[in-house]
């Protein structure tokens, strides 16, 4: 993170000519004297030998000694590099200080700076090597990365929100995949038996959703208005049509139907299979089921005419006048009990009942009385007959004259005679009319003539009539009269309720106020929910379809509702395939299906466009724009497809945003390393490194991106979102490390190895930080959410990429830049040469006759005629920071004020207090995600979960029964409790009699039977069966009678009557069904009663085998049923408000899960709550643990590499101090607690180690007491730890504009928290703990001395073989470096022996 290039006046002079202005450093004790600035090596003075004592800490010492000490000479380095040694001896070579302690000139943590000294000489190699090699290894390494990249075209990103959020291999995992893998491990092949339930799979799945809010404030959603709309948006929906292979395809076609009663394939009414299907309307759950309007919608769609049913459409009466069969006229049971008079339907009679289809919509109030078509079974039906003359007068009073509607005339048929007209043959005169178009919508009095004169004179008559026949001849002249009023008011009722609608004001010149059309008490009819068309199992609860219903008193009547939501139930693509696939003997239901193509996956087609066309058409309805034209949504869709396919849209790079975060941190990079010179880019500049930089990391990071693919490593909304901000943030702090490192080390090296001492010297701070950061998001893995394990995986894999790219591929960049800096062109234009480039020339190289460094004093002509054009140069780079700048700051202000004691206290006391603020934000801290952060903002998807969210807190569950070792047959009792145990839970919602609200198959079935039961003993009574025998010797059995007979006969594999029939019961007097058949009756009720099936959800599997009742009694055998391996039971959670309501539900049924479970009952819960907030019931312990690892591993990494447990203490101690604050901090600004906001907080303890590590390295590695070390360290860091959070913010800064609410607040706010956090944590409060406590220095001077002298060089010949060559820069340039002092020190100095012999003031360097 050390990422500040400092401008030229703030670095120190490369010479020890410009060391005399020292007033500001000798006032923070940071320089060493000026008389230990060089040291006369005695000629006899030479290494201690350690003799041998035969303790084993002394051998593993001389081991060591021979392999990581005398490797570094002190005479392969100039005088300001000895002068940084002598300050920071550890830091700058281990190995020079094992030499001095070797010596016993000084004293120290050894195994410190062997562990330094080994890493160092790594590092040291490292860079030679990459010198060496520069163009290879930048090929190499580059050929690598490439091959990486190809990866990309694997790129697979999950939009299946279940797959990124619930935990791949946990127990949730394991429950939703139960189903699948039971399927694949029994391979049953199930056939066309019927639809299969749509599966609830956590969010849409088989439903489709819309929520309708509140157009302002305050609105009652349980008003005609509201409701209306609710109603005209159904239709909308129901009607709504899309073109998919050349055919269109409407929600009729889509939806999920119960499964119509089975019809015999001999039964005159199998031909009717087709119109059966077509009336059985869609069921779908909304709240308009509970007024006469819900059945506008229902269709059928397309239209069906009554001709549909041949001639049993013209002989059943019941029908409602007209050509077109239609729920809103329609009398469902009037139609079935005018059948079954006719053809016994038996056990379908009685499912009938069972299910509660009676009148379907027709005896339901009315939302809007004043409808034409208001049926006068509504509780508020309004008769306008009574008052037509007077709406047409005063109508006509106030300049309106009602129009007459036409009558609509229908051909004569012969069916109408037979059939529902007959009932009118004697009362009015038989009359053929013109044929009526086949597209218009007769009316019931079709067949009453439009006008008859209705006469009041007396009847002539030629005989006396009698009593009874001038009572019949006034009966019917009443009739007649009636039917003439009758046509009248129905040709004027139409416009006659639009004018009464029109004009309310009105209304008390034609009536009076008690005759006013009434409307229902909307909240009072909506109380305790609604019911669809069979009510008695197809019930909506109040809390599913109202948002946030009102009671004026607990228990009491609803007195209002927020919102309104309709759910709609969509078949899979196996049941709409079947549903058009051709049948034997029927006709194709789709006219232009092509039904050689029509298979699954394209069922799947038709499903898939229907849905995003829905979504997509209510989000752009018009009634989410208001009057003026401005956007005021009212309408919430969602449909399965829509969370799939918004994130599949949003989950994609957007390179706009990537380019503009990338040239921004470009932009940056390139200012900070810019230098000018005459209006062009100096020597001295690194815009070109920057650049390079900025580069590498994006190529290295793609690489990664590569690589995760090829690990199979999934994308998903952070990936494209967040990681390549992220890993460019944190990836170019070591970029700029480097940089900020070169240019002094250009300085120090003296044209010596520069690469090798610039990775020696920052190697160390890359390799802390950066393992540090690759632990850290390793560590984020432990997390069990698919999604942020990726996220964390492949930020680890990227930014070890980054790593490697910056020790090879940066370092070998910087190489080939030297050179250019070496042969002084300029940067960016390097066909340019400098304008200083002669007198610069010498500061760098020598000529090559020159073989010794000359530092005497030369004539000072020569001085200056050689170097005055480069004084200026010297002088700007003096060791006194540059004024005006944020290092002046802090070496003059900052560092001063922190030493007083005053401030020290005041600091540890704010730091406390902010850290009992954290305290208390953790305290405020809740649990929770909203679903709709995780989707982007302005979105369909994001705008109904916040809707959902705001309004509604009901949530539909399954309990499932793991199978097949489980023996229903005697287990009933036990599932019987199990359900009662989950339906006593205070969030599950129940009827009136305190059970849950949903029946379920066990119920179901058993009710069945027991009617079953009801009409065999009926039949026995009237002795229809030999009960010795068990035989049948009646010749009018009933259905049901016979279907008991046959159940009774049949258990397991046996078919046996006698000793049976009248013998057993098929339920005793406990409820509990025979178990010897219960699995042949599970088959039975299957296939004879499988509506009720399909409606209790039940989701067998495996399905029971196909069977029908026969005539022949003998041939009934019921085969039994494979034990089922799946089965669930409905339930209806409500008042799940917030994630701890939530979260406490799911403890609370999960605990009766497994309590069965042990019980012997297999058996776990399933639903959306579960699916998305289970992961909460671990993740305390998820996040305690993945923080106490990472945090280990920073202890031991630290430990190891700086072989100091003190230091990694204290910097562990500061990073728990920063999670603590920033866990604080999300409590106290209300971001919560979740899976995203934990992976925050275990990645801030590893991004937090770059706040922390750079100043305890700086500490350990200074010399002097702890006040004198934090302020050197302080001095040394602080800057560069500025700027770095710096570049670090500028990376993340475009997640701020990330369309995805979660990016901006859990990782855009809670990284810029954790920056600031940082900053005051390891700026401001680690240097006052450090003067107090800090660890001990690695290496202290014996004698009391503040600097360590340098041990003598090294004897040539092992100085020669320990460079072997390594180190020579002569392919880069000619010569060496030659340096001059303007000052002669006191005494002359020789290194090694070899005194100058140049004036004897001059001494030779090794040739490099």
């Amino acid at each position: 993170m050390l990422t500040l290039l400092e401008p030229p006046g703030a670095k120190r002079s490369p010479t020890v000519g410009n060391y005399n202005n020292r007033s500001a450093q000798h006032l923070l004790n940071l320089a060493p004297e000026e008389d230990d600035l060089y040291e006369t090596y005695e000629e006899t003075e030479d290494y201690a030998e350690n003799e041998p004592t035969g303790n084993i800490l002394t051998r593993s010492f001389q081991f060591l000694d021979q392999y990581l000490v005398g490797q570094s000479s002190s005479a392969d380095y100039n005088d300001r590099w000895k002068r940084e040694f002598r300050a920071r001896p550890s830091w700058c070579d281990a190995d020079l200080c094992l030499q001095q302690m070797n010596r016993g000139k000084a004293t120290g943590n050894r195994y410190a700076l062997y562990s330094r000294s080994l890493i160092q000489k790594l590092l040291f190699a490292l860079g030679n090597t990459v010198h060496r090699n520069a163009w290879s290894i930048i090929l190499a390494v580059s050929m690598i990365f490439a091959v990486c990249c190809y990866g990309l075209q694997y790129v697979h990103i999950e939009t299946d929100i279940v797959k990124l959020w619930v935990a791949q291999g946990g127990r949730l995992d394991e429950e939703l995949n139960f189903l699948p893998n039971i399927k694949e491990a029994m391979r049953n092949v199930t056939g066309d038996s019927g639809p299969e339930l749509p599966r609830e799979n956590g969010l849409g799945g088989g439903y489709q959703v819309l929520i309708q809010t509140p157009e302002y404030e305050g609105q009652d959603a349980l008003a005609a208005g509201p409701l209306l709309k609710h109603v005209e948006i159904m239709k909308h929906i129901a009607s709504f049509n899309v073109s998919v292979h050349g055919v269109d395809w409407s929600l009729s076609d889509i939806c999920f139907k119960p499964a119509p009663p089975s019809v015999a394939a001999d039964s005159a009414a199998s031909s009717l299979g087709d119109v059966i299907d077509k009336i059985v309307p869609c069921i779908w759950i909304t709240p308009i089921d509970c007024f006469w309007e819900g059945s506008k919608a229902l269709g059928p769609h397309p239209s069906l005419p009554k001709s549909s049913l041949g001639p049993l459409g013209m002989l059943l009466s019941s029908l409602s006048d007209g050509d077109m069969i239609r729920w809103s006229d329609f009398d469902p049971i009037a139609v079935i009990d005018e059948i079954h008079r006719s053809f016994n339907l038996g056990s379908h009679y009685t499912f009938f009942e069972r299910a509660g289809v009676s009148h379907g919509y027709m005896d339901r109030p009315c939302i809007d009385p004043l409808d034409p078509e208001c049926p006068p079974m509504a509780k508020n039906y309004f008769d306008v007959c009574p008052h037509i003359d007077r709406v047409r007068e005063i109508a006509k009073k106030y300049g309106t004259e009602l129009e007459e509607e036409k009558k609509k005339d229908s051909g004569y048929s012969f069916f109408d005679f037979l059939g529902r007209k007959k009932r009118e043959a004697g009362d009015q005169p038989k009359m053929i009319h013109p044929a009526q178009p086949a597209d218009s919508i007769p009316t019931i009095e079709d067949a009453v003539p439009a006008q008859v004169p209705v006469s009041t004179a007396p009847i002539p008559t030629t005989t006396t009539l009698s009593p009874e026949e001038a009572r019949a001849a006034e009966e019917k002249e009443k009739k007649q009269k009636a039917r003439e009023l009758k046509d009248y008011c129905k040709s004027y009722r139409k416009s006659a309720f639009e004018w009464l609608k029109k004009n309310k004001d009105k209304w008390p010149e034609v009536m009076s106020e008690n005759m006013y059309p009434q409307n229902v008490d909307y909240a009072a009819e909506m109380t305790g929910g609604c019911s669809g068309f069979a009510s008695n199992v197809l019930n909506w609860p109040e809390d599913m379809i109202l948002g946030n219903p009102r009671r004026a008193k607990k228990g009491g009547k609803l007195s209002g509702a927020d919102a309104l939501q309709s759910v709609f139930l969509v078949a899979s693509p196996a049941d709409v395939f079947l549903r058009f696939k051709q049948k034997p003997g029927r006709n194709s239901m789709k006219t232009g299906l092509d039904m050689d193509a029509w298979n699954e996956t394209a069922a799947e087609q038709v499903l898939q466009a229907w849905q995003r066309n829905f979504t997509k058409s209510l989000y752009n309805h018009k009634a989410n724009v208001d009057e003026d034209g401005n956007e005021r949504r009212t309408l919430h869709p969602l449909a399965s497809t829509s969370i799939a396919d918004m994130l599949e849209e949003f989950c994609q790079f957007n390179y706009t945003i990537i380019l503009a975060g990338y040239a921004l941190m470009l932009a940056y990079a390139i200012v900070t390393q810019a230098r000018f010179d005459n209006c062009l880019p100096a020597t001295e500049s690194s815009m070109g490194l920057a650049l390079a930089g900025v580069l590498v990391v994006t190529f290295a990071s793609v690489a990664g991106l590569g690589l995760a693919t090829w690990f199979g490593i999934e994308f998903n909304a952070a990936t494209t979102q967040i990681v390549p901000f992220l890993t460019l943030g944190i990836g170019v702090d070591n970029m700029f490390m480097l940089l900020h490192n070169y240019r002094d080390v250009v300085k120090l090296a003296g044209g010596h190895a520069e690469m090798a001492i610039l990775m020696r010297e920052t190697g160390m701070s890359i390799l802390c930080t950066s393992i540090n950061n690759i632990l850290s998001f390793l560590t984020g893995t432990l997390l069990p959410i698919p999604a942020l394990r990726s996220f964390c995986a492949q930020s680890s894999i990227l930014l070890t990429f980054n790593f490697i790219a910056i020790l090879t591929i940066y370092p070998a960049i910087i190489s080939i830049d030297l050179r250019r800096k070496k042969a002084q062109r300029r940067d960016l234009v390097c066909c340019l040469y400098g304008d200083t480039r002669e007198e610069s020339y010498s500061m760098i190289s020598k000529p090559k006759i020159q073989s010794k460094r000359i530092i005497g004093a030369p004539s000072e002509a020569s001085i200056m005629q050689q170097f005055d054009g480069i004084t200026q140069a010297q002088m700007a780079s003096s060791d006194d920071p540059a004024p005006w700048s944020l290092h002046s700051f802090i070496r003059y202000y900052y560092i001063p004020f922190i030493s007083k004691p005053a401030s020290k206290v005041a600091i540890i006391v704010g730091c406390c207090a902010l850290l009992g603020a954290s305290f208390i934000g953790m305290r405020q801290s809740t649990l929770g995600l909203e679903l709709g952060d995780v989707l982007p903002e302005h979105t369909a998807p994001a705008q109904f979960l916040r809707a959902r969210d705001k309004y509604f807190s009901f949530y539909p569950m399954f309990a499932v029964i793991k199978g097949p070792n489980i023996d229903y047959a005697h287990q009933q009792r036990q599932i019987d409790n199990y359900r009662q145990s989950i339906g006593s839970s205070k969030y599950v919602i129940k009827n009136k009699n305190e059970e849950p609200s949903e029946k379920y198959w066990l119920g179901l079935m058993r009710d069945w039977l027991i009617s079953i039961q009801r009409g065999f003993d009926e039949e026995v009574a009237k002795g229809s069966f030999n009960l010795t025998s068990g035989t049948v010797i009646g010749s009018n059995v009933s259905e049901d009678a016979r279907l008991a007979h046959a159940l009774m006969c049949s258990h397991g594999s046996l078919f046996g009557c006698a000793g049976r029939v009248g013998k057993i019961r098929l339920v005793d007097a406990s409820g509990i069904i025979n178990s010897d058949g219960f699995y042949n009756y599970l088959t039975a009720w299957f296939n004879v009663d499988h509506m009720m099936y399909y409606v209790s959800q039940a989701s067998f599997f495996p399905t029971p085998p196909k069977w029908e009742l026969s005539k022949n009694h003998t041939e009934n055998f019921i085969p039994a049923a494979e034990p089922l391996a799946y089965s669930q039971i409905p339930f209806y959670l409500t008042g799940l408000t917030d994630t701890a309501v939530i979260v406490d539900a799911i403890k609370d049924i999960r605990s009766v899960c497994e309590r069965f479970t042990d019980q012997g009952l297999p058996n776990f819960p399933q639903g959306i709550a579960f699916t998305f907030w289970e992961q909460y019931l671990f993740l305390t312990g998820n996040l305690m643990q993945a923080i106490s690892i990472i945090t280990i591993s920073v202890f031991c990494v630290i430990s190891v590499l700086l072989f100091n447990p003190w230091a990694a203490l204290m910097v562990v101690c500061i990073l728990g101090i920063m999670t603590c604050e920033l866990a604080g901090f999300m409590g106290l600004v209300g971001i919560k607690l979740n899976p995203v906001s934990a992976v925050t907080l275990i990645t801030a303890v590893g991004i937090g180690v770059e706040f922390t590590v750079h100043v305890v390295v700086s500490f350990l590695t200074a010399l002097g007491t702890r006040s004198q070390r934090t302020s050197s360290a302080v001095d040394r860091v602080f800057v560069p730890v500025i700027h770095g959070s710096f570049s670090t913010l500028l990376g993340i800064l475009m997640l701020g504009f990330s369309e995805f609410e979660f990016v901006v607040k859990y990782f855009f706010i809670v990284m810029t928290a954790l920056i600031c956090i940082g900053i005051i944590n390891g700026l401001i409060l680690l240097p006052v703990l450090l003067s107090w406590f800090g660890p001990r220095r690695e290496i202290s001077p014996t004698g009391g001395k503040t600097t360590l002298t340098l041990p003598p060089p090294l004897p040539k010949n092992a100085n020669s073989s320990r460079s072997g060559g390594d180190d020579s820069d002569e392919d880069d340039e000619p010569s060496g470096l030659v340096m001059y002092s303007r000052q002669a020190p006191p005494t002359t100095r020789t290194s090694g022996g070899n005194r100058g012999t140049v004036g004897n003031n001059t001494r030779r360097l090794p040739a490099v």
